[in-house]
C-alpha cells in the first residue's frame, strides 16, 4: 500500500523539510559546531619536505599524525596529485603506463626477460602518493563527513589508484613471464580503460 501524502502542495513540504532540519539542528548542535570549528581552523603545517627536487620525489616524509585540520588534509591532497602530475606530465595515466612499456620493451633487445625492475619501479615511484591521498581523504570523512571536500579527494584518490592498479597490472604479468601474452591479447587493464583524466583540486 502506498503511504499517504502528508503535504500536498510545494511550500507546506518546504516548511515541512525546514523544521525538521531545525529539529535536527537543536539536537545535534553540538557536534555539528565542533566538526565546524575543526574544519575552519588552520593552525598545523602538514608536510616537510626533505628534497625541493622534482626530480628526487621519493625523500618526501609526510607526518600524519600533524595533519589535523581542514586545510592540511586538502594540502595534502593537492601535494600528492601534484607530485603524481610530475611524474605523469601528461595528466592521463594510459599515456604515461604505456611509456613505461615502451621503456621495458627497448629492455627486451638487450635480454631475453627485459628489465621488470623498470615497472617495478614505477609502482614504487607513484605507490607512496596514494597512501597521501587516502590519509587525507580517511581525515577528511572523520572531520566533516561526505562533503565537497571528502569528494575532491576521493577524486584524486581514484586517479592516483587507477594508475597504481594499471602499473601493478603490468608488473606482475611481467614477474609471472605472462605480459607478452597479456599484451597481444589486449588483456592488460591499460589497454582495457580508455583513460582518466587528472582531477581538479
Amino acid at each position: 500500500m502506498v503511504r499517504p501524502t502528508i503535504h500536498h502542495t510545494v511550500a507546506a513540504k518546504q516548511q515541512a523539510t525546514r523544521e525538521k532540519r531545525r529539529r535536527y539542528y537543536k539536537k545535534h548542535r553540538d557536534i555539528i559546531l565542533l566538526r565546524h570549528h575543526l574544519c575552519r581552523t588552520n593552525n598545523t603545517p602538514s608536510i616537510t619536505a626533505e628534497s625541493t627536487n622534482t626530480n628526487d620525489l621519493s625523500n618526501d616524509e609526510v607526518d600524519f599524525e600533524a595533519i589535523v585540520t581542514l586545510s592540511d588534509c586538502l594540502e595534502l591532497v593537492r601535494d600528492a596529485k601534484n607530485k603524481v602530475l610530475q611524474i605523469v606530465p601528461s595528466a592521463v595515466p594510459t599515456v604515461y603506463v604505456e611509456g613505461v612499456l615502451r621503456e621495458y620493451a627497448i629492455s627486451l633487445c638487450t635480454s631475453v626477460v627485459g628489465d621488470i625492475e623498470i615497472l617495478g619501479d614505477a609502482v614504487r615511484r607513484v605507490e607512496p602518493y596514494l597512501i597521501w591521498a587516502q590519509q587525507g581523504q580517511d581525515k577528511i570523512f572523520n572531520m566533516c563527513g561526505i562533503c565537497d571536500e571528502w569528494r575532491a579527494a576521493d577524486e584524486v584518490s581514484r586517479f592516483i589508484g587507477h594508475l597504481v592498479a594499471m602499473l601493478e597490472d603490468i608488473y606482475t604479468l611481467a614477474v609471472w613471464g605472462d605480459l607478452n601474452k597479456a599484451y597481444l591479447l589486449g588483456e592488460t587493464m591499460y589497454q582495457k580503460v580508455l583513460g582518466l583524466e587528472a582531477p581538479g583540486v
